[in-house]
């Protein structure tokens, strides 16, 4: 009868344990910081143990955080302007889906952000290849994997080699071994935050250069200036196209974000 006593309480106290809830993953050190040095390029990337958010917005992280969903609607205006040092490490070697976990939690904490998501209908461009015979243009090459090099404490993310990432600045974007799902997920910042979806059918990665006149947004003006639109650009340089397509898209609605007291 004891016996049978404590064998009820243990798988009790199991079954209890078994539905308490998980706790998130968090980095063991984070840091955030207002960037104030008016550049309007930045860096985002988590890897290796690590996240550096350089001059981004917190739309830009958030991008990264809750990726692939590319689609963010709500919150304050600042979320598209004020522009942070975002930083967060832990020990060991972190899958890529537990960094985006961890980045999430850095976010939720430093900057109060709470989200749910959606499934709405919104225009979006489809990312396809623009030429007949399926050739790339000049600045788009396929390459093989790239193997990111070891992270150190004098050059923790070296501007001149960033595997399967992308450096952006003011009217150009280079990815070094990114898909073109990675690359049709950058470029909404470039096109007026509308989303993007790649249906090229080109598998495995590439290196990419792009360079666009930033001022030149419309994808159907024909004048001097359109033709350095990222429009025009994607085409030219890439051998690829946007085009306008109406497509049922999850979002992220950012229901509430604070700007953060830095460290």
């Amino acid at each position: 009868m004891i016996r049978a006593a404590l064998a009820m309480v243990g798988v009790s106290v199991v079954g209890l344990l078994a539905q308490e809830p998980q706790r998130p993953l968090t980095f063991d050190v984070t840091s955030v910081k207002p960037n104030t040095s008016g550049e309007q390029g930045g860096s985002s990337k988590a890897q290796r143990g690590r996240y550096l958010g350089l001059n981004v917005t917190l739309k830009r992280a958030v991008g990264l955080a809750y990726r692939p969903v590319q689609e963010f609607v709500g919150g304050p205006d600042w979320i598209n302007t004020d522009r942070f040092d975002i930083e967060g490490s832990v020990e060991g070697t972190p899958t890529q889906d537990q960094m985006l976990e961890m980045l999430r939690s850095l976010l939720a904490d430093r900057f109060k952000l709470a989200v749910h998501r959606e499934t709405r209908q919104m225009p979006a461009y489809a990312l396809t290849l623009a030429r007949g015979d399926g050739s790339l243009g000049a600045e788009l090459h396929a390459v093989p994997p790239c193997t990111p090099p070891p992270a150190s404490p004098a050059s923790p993310a070296s501007p001149a080699r960033r595997c399967g990432g992308f450096a952006v600045g003011g009217g150009s974007l280079k990815g070094t071994g990114v898909t073109m799902t990675q690359l049709a997920a950058e470029l909404p910042s470039a096109t007026e935050g509308r989303y993007v979806v790649d249906r090229t059918g080109l598998s495995g990665t590439f290196d990419v250069n792009l360079t666009w006149n930033a001022d030149a947004l419309s994808p159907t003006t024909t004048s001097a200036e359109s033709a350095a639109s990222i429009f025009a650009a994607i085409q030219e340089q890439l051998g690829l196209r946007l085009v306008s397509i109406t497509t049922p898209i999850e979002v992220i609605v950012v229901d509430r974000a604070e700007r953060p007291v830095g460290n």
